[in-house]
């Protein structure tokens, strides 16, 4: 276990630049901005002085958003992260290092993929959690501009504020698991390629896709790879509707929200794309060892 913690605080340290330093920087730029904006600039009547949503409704909706701009961070970053960590030290030359202990190929892989799901989610996570605090800060402001939009309370604000964080953290790594495939994907194009592994990511599957376009020339005719790729990547996890019922209701609850966003999950399709990221772990380690020993 000890050699694990190293592993993934040694994937912090060389990546914390991503995570850390980067939405650090773009979290403090955007609300300096925002701030800045609602001073100087007049205020948008646009939005009418007729709202049917309450200051906690308003509240839950902002943080949903964080959220969701949050994990579209976290997923291009974990893919841009597995494109390079798995070859990575086969270019400063510290996998020779990792060989000189007593660390299986297979045991440093895994450790840059648990560190990809662990710590930099938690990260990310922290600054969503950051990013709600900001938002309230910032409501101030507004409504500072435009009395007629309704505040959430203190109390009510913190309440919001847990319960959305927790739903955030199972969104997180519903999020992770379900994207996991194409994390796996990216990573072993690493292991192979190095560099080249991102635009190979991306250029093979639109090989296959113009191929499968060709060959399937009548309407009727079925695009299995296509259809695949749509369905991974579109597939959302919680209905548009539902999520505005559960937000405007006034028994809102994580728990309900919890429940519901994993009863849309197609559990059997996820199970097969983590089954396939760990095959490509294990494969990639076979790699790496036959490559060193050869």
């Amino acid at each position: 276990m000890k050699s694990y913690q190293a592993l993934i605080k040694r994937e912090l340290l060389e990546h914390r630049g991503a995570f850390l330093y980067a939405p650090a920087i773009l979290l403090a730029a955007l609300f300096l901005l925002t701030v800045f904006g609602l001073i100087t600039e007049d205020p948008d009547m646009m939005l009418s002085s007729n709202m049917s949503l309450g200051g906690t409704q308003l509240y839950r909706y902002a943080m949903a958003g964080v959220f969701a701009l949050w994990s579209v961070y976290l997923i291009i970053a974990l893919f841009f992260y597995y494109a390079d960590s798995f070859s990575a030290d086969r270019r400063n030359n510290s996998l020779l290092f990792w060989k000189s202990m007593p660390q299986s190929d297979l045991k440093v892989l895994t450790g840059k993929a648990l560190a990809g799901i662990t710590i930099f989610p938690a990260l990310l996570l922290a600054f969503a959690m950051i990013t709600g605090l900001l938002v309230y800060l910032i409501s101030f402001l507004v409504v500072a501009k435009m009395p007629f939009l309704p505040m959430i309370g203190p109390f009510d604000m913190v309440s919001n504020w847990v319960q959305m964080g927790i739903v955030g953290a199972v969104f997180f790594i519903l999020n992770i698991l379900w994207y996991a495939p194409f994390l796996g994907w990216v990573a072993g194009l690493s292991t192979l390629f190095q560099r080249w592994s991102i635009p190979l990511a991306f250029l093979i599957p639109g090989a296959l896709l113009m191929v499968e376009s060709l060959t399937s020339l009548s309407a009727s005719s079925s695009q299995p790879i296509a259809d695949f790729l749509a369905y991974r990547l579109g597939t959302g996890l919680l209905d548009d509707k539902k999520a505005s019922e559960l937000f405007t209701g006034d028994n809102f609850s994580a728990i309900s929200l919890i429940v519901e966003i994993t009863s849309s999950v197609n559990w059997s399709d996820m199970a097969i794309g983590l089954v396939f990221a760990a095959l490509v772990v294990y494969l990639a380690s076979e790699y790496r060892r036959r490559r060193i020993e050869a």
